[in-house]
């Protein structure tokens, strides 16, 4: 099928229609399907180590809704039981909030500490 006809003095071009319906198509495209929400406070048990390879450690994240969940992998044992002891840590005694981050809180979400600190920091007082 001629693409181009000459004459002496014009070059015409006719586009073949062909063309522009090709679709280009993967494999690779996957579904979009958001993630789950991470579990509550309430709903997480803790965290645990397990070795998953001969150099390879996992932490898992334990909930009662989603059960073991893997969360990282580390090469060392001692670096995946820091971040499971660290996680466990947190869980167990939360760091504080800071103060912009109180003052948006809503109010009937406040613990008593967390009424107390705002009581302080609109008295002048730090936290």
């Amino acid at each position: 099928m001629p693409q181009a006809k000459t004459n002496e003095e014009t070059l015409t071009f006719r586009p073949n229609p062909m063309i522009n319906n090709i679709e280009i198509v993967s494999n690779r495209k996957k579904v979009y399907r958001p993630q789950p929400a991470p579990p509550t406070r309430r709903q997480l048990q803790g965290w645990t180590v397990e070795q998953v390879g001969p150099q390879m450690w996992r932490v898992f994240r334990n909930s009662t809704n989603f059960g073991k969940q893997a969360i990282i992998d580390y090469p060392t044992e001692e670096g995946a039981q820091g971040f499971a002891d660290g996680c466990n840590g947190e869980y167990k005694n939360p760091t504080k909030m800071s103060a912009s981050s109180l003052r948006k809180k809503s109010k009937e979400h406040l613990t008593d500490i967390d009424k107390a600190d705002l009581a302080a920091l609109a008295a002048g007082e730090g936290i």
